[in-house]
This record gives structure tokens, sequence and C-alpha cells, in this order.
């Protein structure tokens, strides 16, 4: 059956326009693409030494998707944790996801399109994909807004797998400084990540005070600094914010 899509005049087969499948991958060499690819160049470096197999970890990149979930999941298993410890972990990490899919599924949704679209690709969600198809969702027609996402989610999801496996392989003869480097990929994505879909002045100065902050809890209680910069810091971003927009007395 051949439908036209009201916003361009083409028509396609079915409820969604494929043509926008490669267009979606065509992303591949942009920004926020190579910078979660240069996260899991780190994730790589961290899974071997770990001592992570190579099978498992081909399998876990894409299967859990989320970094965050994959480095909960991956210190479970150097804490030599049993699986109904760390499932629940993951699990708990990836509900974070949830207000994305919601968000996400209502730009993506196509006239026709059933539950079980919607549920197949929802495990592709991650901020990358997310934040890149929000931006681009209003220049695509909707057939095409899930053919996209599925294009640039699948892609990311092959390149990914593919920069942890081969670091992976290769880590054992690096130098400990280019180790140490890849590493610090991994916060770098999630700082770049961040502040790339900061809107308000808060979520930006959050962001900067916790970075100030960190160091310096890291030096006075080192097994709790990540938790007191952020929980501070956004007390002061927030302090910051309700400061700035306080209403004159009437």
């Amino acid at each position: 059956m051949l439908v036209r899509d009201e916003t361009t005049g083409n028509t396609h087969k079915g409820v969604y326009d494929w043509s926008w499948f490669p267009r979606g991958m065509a992303n591949l060499f942009s920004l926020p693409a190579l910078i979660l690819i240069s996260a899991f160049i780190g994730f790589g470096g961290l899974a071997r030494e770990a001592d992570l197999p190579l099978g498992q970890l081909i399998f876990m990149v894409p299967a859990i998707w989320a970094l965050p979930s994959h480095l909960v999941a991956l210190g479970g298993i150097v804490a030599e944790a049993s699986l109904f410890v760390i499932a629940p972990a993951v699990a708990l990490a990836a509900i974070r996801m949830m207000p994305m899919v919601m968000a996400l599924v209502p730009e993506i949704r196509a006239p026709g399109s059933k539950r079980w679209h919607m549920l197949l690709v929802c495990n592709m969600v991650a901020i990358t994909a997310w934040v890149h198809t929000l931006q681009k969702a209003a220049e695509i027609p909707r057939p095409g807004r899930l053919p996209y996402f599925a294009g640039f989610a699948s892609i990311m999801m092959v390149s990914t797998t593919a920069a942890a496996a081969t670091v992976h392989q290769l880590a054992a003869g690096f130098p400990p400084i280019v180790m140490a480097g890849l590493y610090f990929l991994t916060p770098l994505y999630f700082a770049a990540s961040i502040w790339n879909t900061a809107r308000v002045l808060a979520e930006k100065l959050a962001l900067i005070f916790g970075f100030a902050l960190g160091p310096l809890f890291a030096l006075l209680v080192p097994q709790a600094s990540i938790l007191l910069a952020g929980l501070i810091g956004g007390a002061g971003a927030f302090g910051v914010h309700l400061l700035l927009n306080r209403k004159p007395p009437a």
C-alpha cells in the first residue's frame, strides 16, 4: 500500500518512509556520534582491565546500551557480585531513560504506528540518539522519524561495539599514559553530553559548581567526593536560579 506524506507530497510503502533510515546512519561522523564512540573506546579499556571476556563485552554493549548502566554492570562484575545484585542495579540505573522514552515516542510515532513498533526501538534510547533525534525531528516528515532514529541508533550500537571490542583486544600493548587518556574519555563524554543538553542557566551552573567542588572534596572526603560535589553544586545552582527568578514584592 502506498502512503502519501502530507508534509512533502512524496509517497512510500507502509506506515514508515524507510528512505530516512540510511539518512540516520549517515550521522555516524557527526560530533555527538564521535564523542559517544570515544567514550566507548574508554569503556573498552576499562573492560580489559576488569578481565571481561571479549564475547561478553560484544553482547553487553548493545544489550545494555546506556554507558552509565555499563559502568554499573562492570563495577558489579569487578566486585564479584551475583547476577541477582547486578541486574537490579543496572535496571535502576536505566530508570532515568523512562522520561526520555516518554518524550521521544510522541515525536517519532507515525499515523498507523503500533505499540510493538515503539517497544522495538525503546532499547535504542540513550542520551546521544535521543538528543540528536529530538533536535532533528521538526525537519523530518513524521513517517520518516522512527526510521531516522532507528538508523542513527543502530549504527551507533554497531560502531561503539566495534570500538570497545577493538580497544579491548589492543589495550594490552598501549602505554600507561594512553590508557589513562582512554579512561578519561568516559567522564569527558558525560560532561559534554550534559552541557550540550542543558537548556537553562541553573543546569550549566550545576555542572560548573560540581567540577569546581569535585577536586576539593576528593582531597577532604574521597569516599563521598562525587556525591557531595553533586549535592552541594546542584543545591548552589538551584539557589542561584531561585535568586535570579525571585519576584519583587507586590
